[in-house]
């Protein structure tokens, strides 16, 4: 980057790490934080790489934000009420919250996860031809006798 790019680091540098990453744990979005500090998201990676460790100090930002998000979606689910007629902008405000949480964090992601599994029969009668080997040493092969018609 040239001289632009390392005189606005500078200034993200006066802000300080510690005032950027609580004003995201407590719920400015990226968007806004960049905005307020003129720097785009090019810079913003170049700043948190400049340091050993700040991308992690980051990560447990955003996990807080995360919980500033869920937190905040139930307490406008508690302190919503139906006289109020505002139930719908209510609603939009839980699901916005909810996503940012999930977004940040995935122990706040709750869309059901489909897992899909492949079964191969040959590969259900190999696995039963090796642990029947390893009980009993080597499968035996023999000759079967027909007895249906045998008299008593």
């Amino acid at each position: 980057m040239g001289a632009i790019g390392d005189a606005k680091i500078a200034e993200v540098n006066k802000v300080g790490e510690d005032e950027l990453f609580n004003r995201l744990a407590t719920g400015t979005t990226l968007t806004d934080l960049l905005k307020e500090i003129g720097i785009g998201y090019k810079l913003w990676a170049r700043w948190l790489d400049s340091v050993d460790g700040r991308r992690q100090r980051y990560a447990e930002a955003q996990e807080q934000a995360a919980h500033f998000y869920a937190s905040r979606a139930v307490t406008t689910a508690v302190n919503t009420h139906v006289e109020d007629n505002t139930i719908n902008s209510a609603r939009l405000q839980v699901d916005t919250d909810k996503w940012m949480a999930a977004k940040l964090n995935p122990q706040y992601d709750t869309r059901h996860k489909e897992v899909a599994v492949n079964i191969s029969v040959g590969d259900l009668h190999a696995e039963a031809a090796a642990l029947l080997r390893e009980v009993s040493g080597d499968v035996i092969d023999g000759e079967a006798e027909d007895v249906s018609d045998v008299e008593r």
